[in-house]
């Protein structure tokens, strides 16, 4: 007997027989509207084409029983391009610039909570999105999932749309200020966007600083403190350019003065990107093994191999270089990634271990094959090595 059902629930797509989060195969709003129907959370997986640790997400954390069993049954989910359609929007009102994101809302719409970055933990993935579900941890943001917000033409065009003739642009200098200081309501959707994704002027950052505390209750604490830190960032941007002491230390004294979380951390950063731009590689791998040993190494892969990475490409000294081959070493055995393992490639080849360099670089091509993504640097990497051992 053939039996009819409602179009939208047939839209689920199950990408796996085995343990796998379910994602509605269809549009935002559709998914939402079921969200709404059952009276579950709507969880939005935020993503680009070109966003690689989206691609891991997609293969270890999604997979992961604990987190498909929590997502199923908490959670209508979908995934969007934030570069296309109503995604753009999406990223433009919720200030979604870095990926992976996930976006999560109440079955009414409201902002329950965002996070950013990839999860090596599945369990830390599943109890980063419990907070979703804790209204007492909730602030008052205002505006729902379809309210509509008006934003400066400005703020639209720093973000990437692929369905527009319009090229991605930052905006002219003093337009964000000017924008700002003409704003009444602090407290907007749009002025707190504007101030969040665009460096400030001393007079509207401090205006920022002086009512952090406010922009907290509605935005959240979590993307105050992201604020303060790019404005942090700014002032090591003037210590890295003018390679002076006492402008790092300024920005050492601005995190004391305001930032709540991972103060101590960020500081030990900022010594390590200063030294980064002095060129001192020796004391930037100090600082680098300052920070593995802060995180702890098994939870700081992805920080080790962009310090392992940053290393390859300037350093000469080989201390240096076998420090982040050791590093490395651990890292793949841990989670031998294709980008973790092109890396060690990478430092072998610098170190002149040709040897060892083309066995992880085959290594890398196989693993990168697998998880389709494109290894044509590494496979020129590999004839690089090749050749330079030809020549020895």
């Amino acid at each position: 007997m053939r039996r009819i059902f409602s179009g939208l629930i047939l839209a689920f797509t199950i990408l796996s027989a085995e343990a796998q989060t379910t994602f509605f195969d269809r549009t935002l709003q559709e998914a939402f509207a079921v969200a709404q129907k059952e009276n579950k959370y709507l969880f939005i997986d935020c993503y680009t084409d070109w966003c690689g640790w989206c691609k891991v997400a997609d293969k270890n954390t999604f997979p992961d029983l604990e987190v498909a069993e929590f997502l199923n049954e908490n959670f209508i989910s979908v995934k969007v391009d934030m570069e296309r359609g109503k995604g753009v929007g999406l990223a433009m009102k919720y200030r979604v610039v870095g990926f992976p994101s996930y976006l999560m809302f109440a079955p009414d719409g409201t902002y329950a909570h965002k996070m950013t970055g990839y999860f090596e933990k599945p369990s830390e993935f599943v109890e980063n999105v419990k907070i979703a579900l804790d209204d007492t941890k909730r602030f008052a943001y205002p505006a729902k999932l379809n309210d509509k917000v008006e934003f400066p033409k400005f703020y639209a065009q720093a973000f990437t749309n692929k369905d527009s003739d319009e090229k991605r642009a930052n905006p002219k200098d003093g337009e964000v200020d000017t924008w700002l200081s003409n704003q009444s309501d602090l407290m907007s959707v749009a002025t707190w966007s504007v101030m969040y994704r665009f460096p400030m002027n001393e007079s509207n950052s401090q205006k920022f600083l002086d009512n952090r505390t406010a922009f907290a209750k509605v935005f959240g604490n979590t993307e105050v403190q992201d604020k303060i830190s790019g404005i942090a960032s700014d002032k090591l941007a003037v210590a890295m350019k003018s390679q002076k002491e006492s402008d790092l230390q300024l920005a050492i004294d601005f995190a004391d003065k305001y930032m709540d979380e991972n103060k101590e951390e960020n500081k030990a950063f900022y010594k390590l990107k200063f030294c980064e731009g002095k060129g001192d590689w020796s004391a930037y791998a100090k600082c680098a093994q300052g920070m593995i040993d802060f995180y702890g190494l098994e939870n700081h892969l992805s920080g080790i191999n962009n310090y392992s990475w940053t290393i390859y490409e300037n350093a000469e000294n080989k201390d240096v270089l076998n420090a982040a081959i050791g590093w490395m070493k651990k890292v793949v055995e841990l989670e031998p990634l294709y980008m973790y393992l092109d890396t060690y490639a990478a430092l072998h080849y610098k170190a002149g271990n040709y040897d060892e360099a083309i066995i992880w670089a085959d290594k890398a091509i196989e693993q990168g094959n697998a998880d389709e993504e494109n290894v044509k640097e590494t496979e020129e990497l590999r004839a690089k090595i090749i050749a330079e051992k030809a020549g020895q």
